[in-house]
């Protein structure tokens, strides 16, 4: 869902507490991720922010540490920002393309001038992260299944991991087909493009989004499985691309 008013107003206050603090050394502070559009769920979501300065010092990022805890108060979850210069941000983009595309298509200025806009990735290396990052996940769920924790515990890596497995698919699309899309129409195109029948990963989303409830369980066991199944397909798509 998209903030409330009173969500962006409260991320406007903290945004402008920051610049304030940093004063000249500014270049630009914007709220970007789910708080920067329709996919924010006040029981999940963190506000994610990043700052671009004209240099970054100790004592600077000392300040954003005080300043935040100062002003972020407890009704929101403000994650640790990344701050950066303006070198960095450029020379950053094969290293972490996927993050920055994301980025640059969900953010919102606080202050400073938008330098996102304008911040473009090449192709093959977001598809070259996007099957590193799906590699890495398919790891992980397969010591899921070898160490299968507890419930609680499994529901919250399962959650964590199809936060970043929709990143991770909508780089991908947009690396093959140039295209965006997001919730359904995501699940669709990948199904497509991949020749996957998608079950667990739209469900987990649901469950994210409070829509469904988390199984238990055998059932709980199932999802993972079906999970397992379609991660792997999937990275063996991305890398078919890459051929």
């Amino acid at each position: 869902m998209k903030p409330t008013a009173a969500t962006e107003q409260r991320i406007a206050q903290v945004g402008a507490a920051l610049a304030q603090a940093l004063g000249e050394r500014v270049v630009c502070i914007a709220v970007y991720g789910s708080a920067a559009s329709d996919e924010f769920s006040p029981a999940h979501s963190d506000v994610n922010l990043l700052l671009v300065l004209r240099d970054v010092s100790f004592a600077d990022l000392r300040l954003i540490g005080i300043t935040l805890t100062r002003e972020a108060g407890k009704d929101l979850r403000f994650a640790s920002p990344l701050v950066l210069t303006p070198s960095f941000l450029l020379d950053a983009r094969d290293s972490f393309p996927i993050e920055l595309d994301d980025i640059r298509e969900r953010h919102r200025i606080l202050a400073g001038t938008d330098v996102l806009a304008d911040l473009r990735v090449t192709a093959e290396s977001l598809r070259e992260q996007a099957e590193r990052e799906a590699r890495g996940k398919l790891l992980r769920l397969r010591a899921l299944v070898i160490q299968r924790p507890p419930d609680e515990h499994l529901c919250q890596a399962l959650a964590s991991l199809a936060a970043v497995l929709g990143i991770i698919e909508r780089a991908l699309l947009h690396a093959h087909l140039g295209a965006r899309h997001r919730g359904q129409a995501l699940f669709d195109a990948i199904e497509k493009h991949a020749s996957i029948k998608l079950r667990a990963l739209p469900r987990l989303e649901a469950i994210r989004e409070n829509l469904e409830s988390w199984p238990a369980g055998a059932d709980l066991d199932d999802l993972l499985a079906v999970a397992l199944r379609e991660v792997e397909a999937l990275v063996q798509f991305i890398d078919d691309q890459g051929h």
